[in-house]
């Protein structure tokens, strides 16, 4: 009989990642810090939970990150504010027709 792997509930997997952005935000927010691997791949991992994403995000806008860059390294893609701007006059536009 094989033995059972013993599995963390997710629950206590984003409090523990919680835990982390808290501790690591001060590091991160320190004058001249540049981000290693580790950091890169705590703010990607951070997407699943948006308590700690937050957190993350504050330290790296404190730490002098731009957002949209902050979302970029993160994954996500910032939303592009010159199209959907184009796309609601083409709407406006047909209404008029």
């Amino acid at each position: 009989m094989s033995k059972k792997k013993y599995r963390i509930p997710p629950h206590l997997l984003f409090e523990l990642m919680r835990v982390h952005a808290k501790r690591r935000a001060s590091q991160i927010a320190a004058h001249g810090w540049r981000p290693s691997q580790a950091d890169l791949r705590d703010l990607r991992q951070s997407l699943k939970d948006a308590r700690t994403y937050r957190a993350y995000l504050r330290a790296w806008r404190t730490a002098g990150f731009r957002l949209s860059a902050i979302m970029r390294i993160a994954g996500r893609t910032p939303a592009n504010r010159s199209a959907t701007i184009r796309q609601f006059a083409a709407a406006q536009m047909e209404m008029e027709n």
